[in-house]
């Protein structure tokens, strides 16, 4: 008997920081907060140091530390007879960026700056290769049996999201997307979602084909080549599709987070097998595919933190 998919809020975090705004790591209105609560891009704030951590060579670890060890407990825990939210929640992961790990600016195989006579630099530090972070550094998968449960969950009019959770948020947060996905899961050798470590794959569909166009070449074609792959068959323990099915006039729209069309999340039990996979022909065919249905599809490797599972 076929089981309803369970339904996702897909939200994309920027990590709180003091650095200089630029692009699409600008905070949102209120958010990257200092200890007034004040978001420190907002015009007319004058504390620009930040509540989650005044110095800013701790900003990345305060930040790790917060989201996890704050935050997390914050949403698990039942805010008193009127809560009617928290137990809505089916599943809950924090999917960390490693920065040492694989992304779509630096893959794997991993080779050796050398200089022009095919030898290691004598000076390493004037010939640093500029560094380039991906857009997010994290993503939060909320999982629930309904569109109902959902849209209570997030509800903001008195409630604890709305006066506990959305405050929250905005200190260790400066800039965020989401949409509503549906979780498909396409492989599962692991279990169920505790596998270490991440590889989170975002896909654009191409320019001039529909949603459904993407949904089904991804869902169809895609997902039986990682099916069938032998080193995708040794190396991920799970690989679901999270199919955004979100819609403008939703109560829960984002455009920010409605570029994604798709997150494919891949689970591996260690970091070598998720390197061994990104550097092997497994890969290479599935970005080879991926070029024709969503050639701007970019990717993180992530540490999973699994909150709270209900089981599937």
């Amino acid at each position: 008997m076929m089981t309803k998919p369970l339904l996702v809020l897909n939200a994309f975090v920027v990590r709180a920081d003091s650095s200089p705004p630029a692009g699409d790591r600008r905070a949102r209105p209120g958010y990257n907060v200092n200890r007034a609560g004040q978001g420190t891009e907002d015009p007319g704030v004058a504390d620009r140091a930040l509540g989650m951590s005044p110095a800013p060579q701790f900003e990345w670890e305060a930040f790790d530390a917060y989201w996890r060890k704050i935050h997390g407990p914050k949403i698990l825990f039942p805010d008193g007879p009127e809560d009617r939210q928290t137990a809505l929640l089916h599943y809950y992961l924090q999917q960390h960026r490693i920065p040492a790990g694989p992304c779509s600016e630096h893959a794997p195989p991993y080779v050796a700056p050398l200089d022009a006579e095919g030898r290691l630099p004598r000076h390493p530090a004037a010939e640093c290769p500029p560094f380039a972070r991906p857009l997010f550094d994290g993503l939060a998968q909320l999982g629930y049996r309904s569109r109902e449960d959902l849209e209570g969950f997030f509800a903001t009019n008195g409630t604890k999201y709305g006066e506990k959770i959305m405050p929250d948020e905005a200190v260790f947060i400066r800039g965020f997307g989401f949409h509503v996905a549906e979780e498909h899961v396409v492989v599962q050798r692991g279990d169920r979602r505790r596998d270490a470590i991440i590889l989170l794959k975002l896909h654009q569909r191409a320019a001039g084909s529909t949603r459904e166009q993407f949904r089904g070449r991804w869902m169809a074609q895609h997902a039986d080549l990682v099916r069938r792959h032998p080193l995708a068959q040794l190396l991920v323990r799970r690989y679901a599709q999270l199919v955004n099915v979100s819609q403008p006039g939703d109560k829960l729209y984002d455009p920010v987070g409605d570029r994604y069309d798709g997150v494919g999340v891949y689970s591996f039990a260690n970091m070598n097998d998720c390197e061994d996979f990104i550097a092997g022909e497994a890969h290479n065919a599935l970005v080879e595919d991926e070029q024709i249905f969503a050639p701007d599809t970019s990717f993180f490797t992530a540490l999973n933190y699994v909150i709270c599972d209900r089981g599937d």
